[in-house]
């Protein structure tokens, strides 16, 4: 089961990255971890840093891809992101972006937070 969702959460980043790609952004590193989690996609869209979130739910039982990203998400992903930005990046503008996917349906929604 774990080993299943491992290669579905893998599949989703590659599908998203590609995406992202695709839309004009440039995929800078992939599953950055640091103290307190990890981040899926470190993006740039143009000069700004994007922080991308990706999120799969195979079914609504418990709600949209972007519900799961939630206010504890949220504020670990924010503390992620600027313990990265002192380090690689001071100074520069950045944002939250999350690609959902529900069922099939892939959906970006930028500076979501």
């Amino acid at each position: 089961m774990a080993l299943e969702r491992n290669a579905k959460g893998r599949e989703g980043e590659n599908r998203a990255a590609a995406f992202l790609e695709s839309s004009g952004y440039s995929v800078v590193r992939r599953n950055v971890r640091v103290p307190g989690g990890e981040i899926d996609l470190v993006c740039r869209d143009g000069a700004t840093i994007v922080f991308v979130e990706v999120k799969r739910r195979d079914t609504r039982t418990f709600g949209s891809a972007l519900s799961a990203v939630g206010p504890r998400k949220r504020a670990r992903l924010r503390r992620i992101a600027a313990d990265y930005m002192q380090i690689v990046a001071p100074g520069t503008h950045f944002r939250f972006d999350v690609v959902a996917f529900d069922g099939d349906r892939m959906t970006l929604h930028r500076n979501v937070f």
